[in-house]
C-alpha cells in the first residue's frame, strides 16, 4: 500500500466509532478464521485482540489499530469496507442536518 493511502486509512481511522471498530475486527476475524492468523495479518497481539473481543468490551482498538485493521480488510474485501464508510458517512451527515 503507498503512503499516501496509508496517512488517508490513518485519517479515517480517527473518525470510525468504537463500536464500528469491533464490527469491523469481527470481519476480519471471520475472514481469517482464528485469532492467531488475525494477529499475524495486522501484527496486533493475540491478547489485545481477546481484549478487544471481550464481552464486556471496556477496551477498543485505538487509531493505530483500528488503521492496520482497515488496511488488512482493503486487500481483501475491498468493496465491503468501502460501502461501510460509506454508510457510516451517511449517518454522520444525517446527523450534522439534524442540527
Amino acid at each position: 500500500m503507498s503512503k499516501n493511502t496509508t496517512e488517508i486509512v490513518q485519517l479515517i481511522a480517527q473518525y470510525i466509532p468504537n463500536e464500528q471498530r469491533i464490527s469491523i475486527l469481527k470481519s476480519l476475524l471471520e475472514v481469517y478464521g482464528s485469532i492467531y492468523k488475525t494477529s499475524k495479518v495486522t501484527r496486533i497481539s493475540r491478547p489485545a485482540l481477546y481484549r478487544y473481543l471481550a464481552s464486556d468490551k471496556k477496551s477498543y482498538p485505538n487509531d493505530d489499530v483500528t488503521a492496520r485493521l482497515l488496511t488488512a480488510l482493503l486487500d481483501i474485501k475491498r468493496s465491503w469496507i468501502k460501502d461501510q464508510l460509506k454508510q457510516l458517512s451517511k449517518d454522520f451527515n444525517e446527523l450534522i442536518n439534524k442540527l
